[in-house]
């Protein structure tokens, strides 16, 4: 089994979307559905999915997570446990 990355992932959901109107709306009103349809992965509860749908007159710029730890990490870290290098965890946030 090929594992595909984030990026691999993003291009195959927009492609989709660009050719199906239906996927389109559904990734719209429901990211989580949307992915697990089309990709076979569930999106955990923990993590937020929010799709923005650019126009000409609106332009959304999606940055990486922060490089500095939040508390929950600084604890973890601390304490030994988990992996503080939280990269590979992708949130939109629908502040744009």
């Amino acid at each position: 089994m090929t594992t595909k990355t984030h990026e691999e992932m993003r291009a195959e959901l927009i492609g989709r979307a660009a050719r199906d109107e239906g996927f389109r709306a559904q990734l719209i009103d429901d990211p989580k559905m949307a992915i697990k349809d089309a990709l076979g992965i569930d999106v955990p509860e923990s993590v937020s999915v929010a799709v923005h749908e650019e126009s000409a007159t609106t332009a959304h710029l999606v940055l990486p997570p922060s490089p500095q730890l939040g508390e929950a990490e600084l604890a973890a870290v601390a304490a030994g446990h988990g992996d503080w290098n939280l990269g590979h965890v992708y949130q939109s946030h629908p502040h744009a």
